[in-house]
């Protein structure tokens, strides 16, 4: 396998290496547009955008932490770092792997209560504060599965050259099937299942809501009668375009995802006598392609989002900011000039000399 990656045509490693650094970075601007975004504008700091954050951030690691060393990797064609560096780059590869699945799930469940239950029963359930405790301790609980059995001897990290990257090197057979026991029932299949439940619902919910804003809209021939239905409902048009957006997250998630456990498996266990480089490597690459997609969502699908990355990518807030200076400065220069011209008139003895006479 590392003859197979050392002697690629210089072609094909142009191809893998162009592919990845505009993954990386788009991936690294689409995201930091949306932590800057969230940040800026207050509107955007919901419990909802709290795991929208969590995603962003979680993409951010594999933008800054695991792409620019696989970069590196498939440039040189082989490992070109220390062990200490395969070290922390197999941890964050895997991190960013078991933790992604999870927060999407906890982002579709958040989803269905919005839409599906009562306000007090969200505001319970999903307030700022609860929020951020679930996705603490989801966090930290799936950095402790990738590092402690690594810490405690059970588990090894070494270089992959069909994944251009270093990941988990298992021991024995049995430590193996017990780790993607856990890992693909946990950390891929609960979550898949509580989000494709969570947006079966949600989708019901919503279209239930809008055939009883048609049928409200018909029988009144009113507008006001069908708003009025439609607070009764709990919905508002934000949390539907909102639901949408999250939507498509969830389903281009997926496929990139559902590709990526099956090679995964498949390679792991053995289940195909052999399996071309290209194809691990494409492994990687839905991971990437994940890592970078949901920001160019947000902006297609959420006018607040796309407004605010306008106005980053433009710099309109900072202009915004410099033409307040500039107004406050000139009112201020007009007032102290108001200020102090009668007092330097009456101290004037050309002008009183001219008053005598």
């Amino acid at each position: 396998m590392t003859d197979d990656l050392s002697s690629r045509s210089h072609f094909l490693v142009a191809v893998e290496v162009v592919c990845l650094i505009v993954l990386n970075v788009l991936s690294l601007m689409g995201n930091m547009l949306v932590c800057i975004s969230v940040y800026q504008n207050t509107r955007l700091r919901t419990s909802t955008n709290l795991y929208i954050i969590a995603l962003a951030v979680s993409d951010l690691l594999s933008a800054v932490m695991v792409m620019p060393i696989s970069i590196g990797v498939l440039i040189a064609g082989k490992w070109i770092y220390s062990e200490a560096i395969c070290e922390l780059h197999a941890f964050f590869s895997l991190f960013v792997i078991y933790v992604s699945p999870v927060t999407m799930g906890l982002t579709a469940v958040n989803r269905y209560v919005r839409i599906c239950k009562s306000d007090q029963q969200y505001q319970r359930l999903f307030s700022v504060k609860r929020s951020r405790v679930f996705l603490a301790t989801v966090w930290t609980i799936v950095a402790c599965f990738t590092f402690i059995p690594r810490l405690a001897g059970a588990q090894a990290y070494a270089f992959v050259p069909g994944y251009a990257q270093c990941s988990v090197a298992h021991l024995s057979e049995t430590g193996k099937l017990v780790h993607y026991l856990i890992v693909v029932t946990f950390f891929f299949l609960t979550p898949l299942i509580a989000t494709i439940i969570s947006y079966i619902k949600v989708s019901r919910k919503i279209s239930q809501h809008n055939a009883t804003i048609a049928m409200t809209i018909q029988d009144s021939a009113q507008q006001n009668n069908a708003q009025t239905d439609g607070k009764k409902a709990g919905i508002s048009v934000h949390e539907i375009k909102l639901s949408r957006s999250l939507f498509a997250v969830v389903f281009a998630f997926m496929m990139c995802w559902i590709p990526f456990w099956i090679i995964v498996i498949l390679r792991r266990f053995h289940l195909v006598a052999v399996m071309a480089r290209s194809v691990e490597l494409l492994c990687m690459f839905f991971l990437y392609l994940s890592n970078t997609i949901n920001p160019f969502i947000y902006a297609g699908m959420n006018p607040v989002f796309r407004r605010e990355f306008r106005k980053i990518l433009t710099c309109e807030r900072f202009r915004n900011r410099g033409n307040d200076s500039e107004t406050y400065s000139v009112t201020l220069f007009n007032f102290f000039r108001h200020v102090t011209l009668p007092i330097s008139d009456q101290s004037s003895p050309t002008k009183i000399e001219q008053s005598r006479v």
